[in-house]
């Protein structure tokens, strides 16, 4: 099973930067940061390879819903395998589960490193004095905070998380704004965000929480 197979978060390897792989959907190369591989496990059944350690042949799609969803409907990993491969019904929205664990362990992995800033006012000092490389805002939010911050900040900013999943990184029940140091780990989760905001295009998004949250 798929949720059996969820790996630890840990940074990308550098020489993804240069490196590409073709996706079986699109049969277009691209940047392999962009993509997501994937192996055979023991009963033949397609498992998604975050860390892109598991053994065996590794076949690439893209990071997005539908590239996810046209390989499995079309039974494209069998042919890239060149045998029998059983990719359930929900593979993309497994996926994007896993990414989103992946995402929140890296997070956590930034607070215990000291390379995080949480909350509307460290944040919003913080991109005063030119120290975050990574705004996150919770997808589910919405107000004049997220706005300003926004247009304080010139740099990548991802909404790919809700309040409760930024939250949950840090063992609270709901956080709204976080911002990264500049740094591996911020160029990491960067990634990471990327890709599951391609798996998320096209869900059903919760309800936005109220103007008045303050995290």
């Amino acid at each position: 099973m798929i949720g059996a197979m969820t790996e630890t978060a840990k940074p990308a390897r550098r020489s993804e930067k240069v490196s590409e792989r073709r996706c079986i959907a699109t049969r277009e190369s691209a940047p392999r940061a962009g993509l997501v591989r994937f192996v055979l496990g023991p009963g033949g059944d397609v498992v998604p390879d975050l860390a892109e350690s598991l053994p065996g042949r590794g076949v690439w799609v893209g990071a997005t819903r539908t590239a996810v969803e046209t390989a499995r409907a079309k039974n494209l990993f069998a042919h890239a395998f060149r045998a029998p491969a059983r990719a359930p019904a929900d593979l993309a929205d497994r996926l994007a589960r896993m990414l989103a664990g992946r995402c929140i362990d890296l997070i956590g992995f930034a607070r215990r490193a000291d390379q995080l800033f949480v909350g509307r006012d460290q944040v919003k000092a913080a991109i005063g004095q030119g120290a975050v490389a990574l705004l996150l805002a919770a997808s589910d939010s919405e107000g004049r905070d997220a706005a300003d911050l926004a247009a304080r900040f010139a740099g990548e900013r991802s909404v790919a998380l809700t309040a409760a999943e930024l939250g949950a990184a840090l063992k609270r029940e709901a956080i709204v704004h976080m911002g990264v140091k500049p740094g591996r780990l911020a160029e990491t989760l960067a990634r990471e965000l990327r890709r599951l905001e391609g798996l998320r295009a096209g869900e059903a998004q919760p309800a936005q929480t109220s103007r008045g949250h303050r995290h």
